[in-house]
């Protein structure tokens, strides 16, 4: 087990649970608070198995077979990654209850029409065939890892998928990616890092991490979709500001009226800033790293 401990806020009594762990199977590698996709990287470059197990510090495994779930299914050497199930708190997931069961099976971890994730991950039956993976209660391959590049470090919201943007170009034709529903982990409010903190923050700060994305991550990894069809893209953007300014404001105990509006008035400035912006630059590679393990 490897843990990346990356906050500046631990207190002495949690650090000195840590060192006095002598367990050699865990690690603990403390790094400064870079986010998400840097504490991934971390974790790619230390690990020692071929498989990589991800695990958020607000998820839950639901049982203990909740590895075995994850594993079985890299008997197929074509596998290269897999997504568990969920367990969110009902209000999180109750505008995936009314899609058809078709359209449902359809969307689960896919793309939208700009490259944007559609997650719903907490679906009774397993697809073969899916485009991304959740930062949390997901597997893949180090060498998918290797392959993709890893993570682009300059977004903290999703954050996931440079990695799959450039996995799905790259990888040899016939290996694929699952969701299995087997692997469960439920996903908890209330605690320091929960899934409460994912609906918090500043409207601003939300839209312009969503700007970033499409702008510097999509658009390198796939132009046209956002500048050969920029007015649709646009309006499309519009809306998912809107959505995102909602969202922070139920986090906020604020009306999701007033963040919608916020995150749609704010829209255009984000995109105008990180338009006329230098991009950050990607994550693609691990120079320091072997091919194999």
């Amino acid at each position: 087990v490897l843990v990346i401990d990356s906050t500046n806020r631990a207190t002495p009594e949690e650090l000195e649970k840590l060192r006095a762990v002598t367990d050699p199977r865990l690690r603990v590698v403390h790094t400064p608070p870079r986010g998400c996709p840097a504490a991934a990287n971390e974790g790619v470059r230390h690990a020692r198995g071929e498989i990589l197990v991800f695990i958020d510090d607000d998820d839950l495994p639901a049982d203990e077979n909740w590895l075995w779930h994850h594993v079985r299914n890299y008997r197929d050497p074509l596998c290269l990654g897999v997504n568990g199930f969920q367990d969110e708190p009902t209000e999180h997931r109750a505008n995936d209850r009314v899609l058809f069961p078709a359209l449902r099976h359809r969307m689960v971890l896919s793309h939208g029409p700009f490259k944007d994730p559609w997650s719903l991950a907490s679906y009774g039956r397993r697809k073969i065939g899916i485009a991304h993976l959740n930062g949390g209660n997901s597997s893949l391959r180090r060498s998918a890892a290797l392959l993709g590049g890893g993570w682009d470090e300059y977004l903290d919201y999703h954050n996931e998928h440079s990695l799959f943007l450039r996995l799905n170009k790259r990888r040899p034709r016939g290996t694929y990616m699952v969701y299995d529903p087997d692997a469960r982990c439920i996903i908890r409010k209330n605690i320091p890092g929960g899934l409460d903190s994912r609906f918090s923050g500043l409207v601003t700060r939300r839209v312009n991490t969503l700007a970033k994305y499409f702008l510097w991550t999509v658009g390198r990894e796939h132009p046209l979709r956002i500048w050969g069809f920029f007015p649709l893209f646009f309006l499309y953007f519009l809306f998912l500001a809107g959505a995102g300014g909602s969202y922070v404001a139920l986090g906020r105990g604020r009306s999701r009226a007033l963040g919608f509006l916020q995150g749609v008035a704010y829209a255009p400035v984000a995109l105008l800033k990180h338009a006329l912006a230098r991009p950050a630059p990607r994550h693609d590679g691990f120079p320091d790293l072997p091919a194999t393990a």
